[in-house]
């Protein structure tokens, strides 16, 4: 709650008109009670009927005016409830922005988690829980009216307002301890799940099948049952919360009674009292109700904040006005965290416009991961690259990202049409991007697609064939025109014809002079090039400078 208190005090401005719009909505809410008491007290008494038409026509008004008011507060509780989906904005601007090796290392499987945590805020931080919240403070006001009436009145009430919170104090720890155990069992299963997903192989050719279906077994019994321990709980507490209010009424009933059968009170205020007494207790058993989520979401939020608080690529550095594409690279040293051995040390490299560079090397040489610093996916350990004459640390990620042509070797694909995944936010002209297609080979799988470029991708693009995807990364990294392209093993599964629509296409670039960084193996590549980087020479690549 402590968070939701922070957000709503957050805007001063607006929690001050809210203030007061629940002042007046709880205000006027006396109206009925008051109306009761005086058409009994009055116009039964006395038979007056201008008297009943006039508290009619009063509490009308009155009535209309406490509509206005709780429509009013309720849009300006409204704009707090937008604010989850600026949240949602900001945690998914900062997951993208997240450096790649820690996502992948740290984030990738907690995907799901994320959503859920979002989902929890979204449908807790409600404009209702806000204006339910706000509510409760203003049952002093009920209590003071009752008190007015008749000070047993006052104390019997007095007293069911507070039960709910004891009841609450009884329980919520047994809750709590249920939900901890239900998390950390939660934990369990995903940790197996990771171990089944990381350790596939292990799993599979170590016997480890049965101990993991065995644990799983156990916590998924485990959990079943804290989770109905849990669920009875709350009903239990529901259950209390429900029975409260009949039990208020009873005692406001039959204690009030025998006040006016003494003469204490009169009929009119004993049914006015028991409307009272209940529009009293009303908001503090909706705010012990939510109680336990508004625990969850703070709990959730304070997951959120983790992800808000992981480093993230920079995106206040500097631009090039006129990017020409031109790399020197000095010291490049670069080690995986926790492991031994460098991937490689001491790269030291000048290259710039029309240079074909060529990154060969065996499968696990480092060609992938040099291809992914140039693409500053990945952060060196020591040493710099000079991006005309900039150091690529100092450079805006964002903008330095929007200004390469990069194809992984590993495409990913989103959700979306073709068009969505190829062309993205970008502008290029449709004569433009037609000719990339029929560069990359990628025209006539389109054509044959019914939909076209409008064609969805199954499963992200993931049971596309291999040379179809890679067609579509190289198509993909040319629509941003580069002056710098780099391409991670471009003619990988890629058929004949295939393999000499990229050569001509990297010949084309080149005689455009642009910047071209490849990993490959392919011979027919590699004699287009001009500097050979060999990732075979450990620790230290070999460089070749190739005559032309």
């Amino acid at each position: 709650m402590k968070y939701l208190l922070a957000r709503i005090t957050d805007n001063k401005s607006l929690f001050v008109k809210l203030l007061i719009a629940s002042f007046l909505v709880n205000i006027l809410a006396l109206a009925t009670p008051i109306y009761v008491i005086q058409v009994l007290q009055r116009y039964v008494a006395y038979g007056v009927t201008s008297t009943l038409v006039t508290l009619i026509i009063g509490v009308t008004f009155i009535a209309i005016f406490e509509f206005f008011f709780r429509n009013i507060r309720h849009r300006m509780a409204r704009e707090y409830e937008l604010k989850n989906i600026e949240l949602s904005n900001i945690v998914l601007t900062r997951l993208n922005n997240i450096k790649s090796h820690i996502y992948e290392t740290s984030f990738k499987l907690r995907n799901d988690q994320i959503n859920k945590n979002l989902n929890t805020i979204q449908s807790t931080y409600t404009a209702s829980t806000i204006l339910n919240l706000l509510d409760v403070p203003f049952t002093i006001i009920f209590l003071l009216a009752l008190f007015l009436i008749h000070y047993q009145v006052g104390i019997i009430c007095l007293i069911f307002v507070a039960v709910p919170f004891l009841i609450d104090r009884l329980y919520s720890k047994k809750i709590n301890k249920l939900s901890r155990q239900n998390e950390l069992f939660q934990s369990s299963i995903f940790r197996i799940f990771d171990n089944v997903i990381t350790r596939n192989l292990s799993v599979k050719f170590f016997a480890l099948t049965q101990p993991i279906a065995k644990s799983w077994n156990f916590l998924a019994n485990r959990i079943a049952n804290n989770r109905e321990d849990l669920e009875a709980e709350k009903n239990l507490l529901g259950s209390y919360s429900s029975s409260i209010g009949s039990l208020l009424t009873i005692s406001v009933i039959g204690w009030g009674a025998t006040l006016a059968v003494d003469g204490q009170i009169s009929v009119g205020a004993l049914i006015g009292a028991n409307i009272l007494a209940a529009r009293a207790l009303m908001p503090v058993i909706r705010f012990v109700s939510m109680k336990n989520n508004l625990s969850m979401a703070e709990n959730a939020m304070n997951e959120i904040n983790e992800y808000l608080n992981i480093p993230s690529d920079s995106n206040t550095g500097s631009i090039i006005k006129e990017f020409y594409g031109s790399i020197e690279v000095k010291d490049l040293f670069f080690q995986y965290p926790q492991t031994k051995n460098p991937i490689f040390e001491s790269l030291n490299l000048n290259f710039g416009a029309g240079d074909v560079i060529s990154v060969i090397g065996s499968n696990g040489s480092g060609k992938s991961t040099l291809m992914n610093v140039f693409a500053s996916v990945l952060e060196l350990s020591r040493g710099s690259i000079m991006i005309d004459g900039i150091e690529l640390a100092q450079l805006s990620k964002t903008w330095y990202r929007s200004q390469i042509a990069f194809s992984p070797q590993e495409p990913k694909f989103i959700d979306g049409s073709i068009k969505d995944n190829l062309i993205g936010s970008n502008e290029i002209k449709e004569v433009d991007f037609k000719n990339i297609l029929i560069e990359v080979d990628l025209i006539n799988y389109i054509n044959s697609r019914e939909k076209g470029m409008n064609t969805l991708l199954e499963d992200r693009g993931e049971t596309l064939p291999v040379g179809i995807r890679k067609r579509m990364s190289l198509a993909r990294a040319m629509v941003n025109q580069s002056q710098l392209i780099i391409l991670d093993e471009p003619t990988e599964g890629l058929d004949i014809t295939g393999k000499e629509k990229v050569k001509n296409l990297i010949n084309n670039e080149k005689q455009k002079k642009k910047t071209i960084i490849i990993a490959t193996n392919d011979q027919e590549i590699i004699n287009l090039s001009h500097i050979l980087v060999d990732m075979n020479s450990k620790p230290k690549p070999s460089i070749a400078r190739v005559k032309k």
